[in-house]
């Protein structure tokens, strides 16, 4: 198996699937941000409706999160509660 390593044609950064890098973001750029990804968090936003917003990555979204103290809520939904045992 060979991978292609050739960077993409002009205008195909863009094409779907395609991740662009980012900068990293440093000092009161990534503080910015945090504070405006904790009040939208806060105001009801999930995480992955902000990284879609924001253009970052799940596990990015929720590192800054995360530094900006953020309490996280519950997945709700996510299993079904459990059953008491018959009797």
């Amino acid at each position: 198996m060979t991978t292609d390593t050739t960077p993409p044609a002009p205008g195909q950064d863009d094409a779907p699937g395609v991740r662009k890098r980012h900068p990293r973001r440093r000092g009161a750029e990534r503080e910015a941000l945090r504070q405006t990804l904790k009040e939208r968090y806060d105001a009801g936003e999930s995480i992955r409706a902000l990284a879609d917003a924001f253009d970052l990555s799940y596990g990015l979204t929720h590192t800054l999160l995360r530094e900006a103290r953020v309490k996280f809520r519950n997945h709700r939904g996510r299993r079904p509660a459990r059953k008491a045992a018959d009797q």
